[in-house]
């Protein structure tokens, strides 16, 4: 009797343990996926960096976020000469909710470089494309070395306009280093006016490297692979859209939201801080370099293999995925 207790105990103990294996989550870290651990471990946490956000909301009362935000630098489009960067209101499945999505960024951001600050631009849609005039201008003249721009920068869904064309192109020559969201339409970027305007205006001189442009990577179950909602390169005649393309994860990404709560969200937009907060690592390693010395790091020393062993094709992932640890050795000889 005490011997098949004891052996019913056993088996007992064997079935939670297997069940609890099972029940385990299979995705690693996006954090750590990049390499951020490596920079945490050499003590880096982003401080002196300044990264402008432009966006459409963000909750600055969230313990997470609160001292991260700059105090004296926070700009809303609609009046200039507002500190209103609040959340708007938006109508989503019958019911209005805060939208969060500005806040779920620079969370992002925030894990990955957790003493950078961040300079928060609301854009409100009332002004259409000079709304956005508005927001680069203020940037062009902001102490941000960074710029995330996690939106789509055309309200008409073509190309940027012409006055947002300018404005891109002035931030850049003020030494900044733009990031931009490669948007999310499952195609290649030179098949859609917009996204294709983009990798016009990310190889053009007067840009002087300083543009990268961000597509999403997932994982799950031990394999790597490009999200299925992320734009990417394609082909195309001297590969002018792989050129400043890099990858990221973006998808089920977890990082803060509206009412001091954490919660998953997925897209480029999601991809585009990882870059971003990269950059800001580098930034203070190496705070003589310019925003195309980054850049430059940043492209070089993105990952051609996937983490399971498979090469990354430059028509899908452009440079490769976002290696934090292998820029910052590289950067040592710059």
């Amino acid at each position: 009797m005490l011997q098949r207790l004891i052996y019913g105990i056993c088996i007992a103990t064997l079935l939670v343990f297997v069940i609890k294996e099972i029940r385990k989550p299979s995705l690693v870290s996006p954090y750590v996926l990049v390499g951020a651990s490596h920079a945490h471990e050499q003590s880096l946490d982003g401080q002196g960096a300044i990264v402008a956000v432009i966006d459409e909301g963000f909750d600055s009362s969230h313990i997470f976020l609160k001292d991260k935000f700059s105090s004296t630098h926070r700009y809303n489009t609609r009046n200039p000469k507002s500190q209103d960067i609040s959340e708007s209101l938006v109508f989503e499945d019958g019911k209005y909710i805060f939208e969060s999505h500005g806040t779920h960024v620079s969370g992002i951001i925030s894990n990955l470089a957790p003493q950078a600050k961040i300079i928060p631009i609301k854009i409100e849609g009332y002004g259409g494309d000079q709304s956005f005039v508005k927001a680069l201008r203020l940037v062009t003249n902001c102490p941000a070395q960074i710029v995330n721009i996690s939106m789509r920068l055309s309200y008409t869904g073509r190309e940027i306009s012409p006055n947002v064309r300018t404005a891109l192109l002035q931030l850049a020559q003020a030494d900044k280093l733009i990031v931009i969201a490669a948007g999310n339409d499952s195609a290649p970027m030179m098949e859609n006016p917009y996204t294709a305007s983009l990798v016009e205006l990310s190889n053009n001189p007067l840009m002087k490297r300083r543009l990268l442009l961000v597509g999403a990577t997932s994982y799950k179950k031990g394999t790597e692979s490009l999200a299925e909602f992320s734009n990417f390169p394609g082909k195309s005649p001297f590969g002018m859209p792989q050129t400043y393309f890099i990858s990221a994860p973006g998808e089920e990404i977890d990082s803060t939201i509206t009412g001091g709560l954490f919660g998953q969200k997925s897209g480029t937009s999601m991809a585009a801080p990882m870059v971003a907060g990269a950059a800001s690592l580098i930034k203070q390693a190496y705070p003589h370099l310019q925003a195309e010395n980054i850049c430059y790091l940043l492209l070089k020393s993105a990952r051609k293999m996937t983490v399971d062993g498979k090469a990354l094709p430059h028509s899908l992932f452009g440079a490769g995925i976002l290696n934090i640890k292998s820029a910052l050795e590289q950067g040592a000889t710059l």
